[in-house]
């Protein structure tokens, strides 16, 4: 048994009448599936609870899935958002972020939701990968990031980047690189 969505909707004495439509998207696994079971429980009163079978026949499945997100036209976000002096002095070279990074900063820097970012070269995917580690750093002090690279040139020049940025002032965290060339201790992965 999953859960696939969950909203709380508040009746009152004068809407309780009134039928509510919602609009669940779910995902559909296998055209085999004959139904779901939608369960709808009170969060105030213990026990109250009800199932309805719901049959994929009466399901609207959308004719394309979308492939993209619109990008937004939102005014450029400072890196003065970030709110954290240190964190600031990672951006000097740039004054705001770019529209991809804007509109997904406050998901990444704020939220725990996963994102897919898929975009062309030098659409500025880094500092979004960065915002991410940034807020994972920030929640889990001693938290660990790995970064997965298709090519060795690509995790290196990261690295190199990385051990400059976040290995020196202000932050001072080890930055290490981990392939099937490289040999590490223990000792220097956990205090990476």
């Amino acid at each position: 048994e999953r859960i696939y969505h969950h909203e709380q909707i508040t009746f009152t004495k004068s809407t309780y009448p009134e039928p509510i439509r919602l609009d669940i998207p779910i995902p559909k696994f296998s055209t085999s599936a004959t139904q779901y079971l939608i369960r709808l429980v009170a969060d105030s009163w213990v026990g109250v609870e009800t199932v309805f079978p719901v049959s994929t026949s009466e399901t609207n499945v959308p004719s394309q899935a979308v492939i993209h997100t619109n990008l937004i036209d939102l005014t450029p976000l400072p890196t003065t958002a970030l709110q954290d002096e240190k964190y600031e002095q990672l951006f000097t070279s740039i004054d705001t972020f770019n529209p991809v990074q804007t509109q997904l900063f406050h998901v990444l820097y704020h939220s725990n939701i996963p994102v897919f970012l898929g975009s062309p070269t030098g659409s500025g995917k880094t500092i979004v990968a960065e915002l991410a580690i940034l807020r994972m750093k920030k929640l889990y002090k001693d938290g660990i990031c790995v970064y997965i690279a298709p090519l060795k040139s690509l995790a290196r020049e990261r690295l190199n980047e990385w051990q400059r940025r976040f290995g020196g002032h202000p932050m001072f965290w080890r930055v290490l690189e981990l392939s099937g060339d490289t040999h590490h201790d223990r000792r220097a992965l956990e205090s990476a």
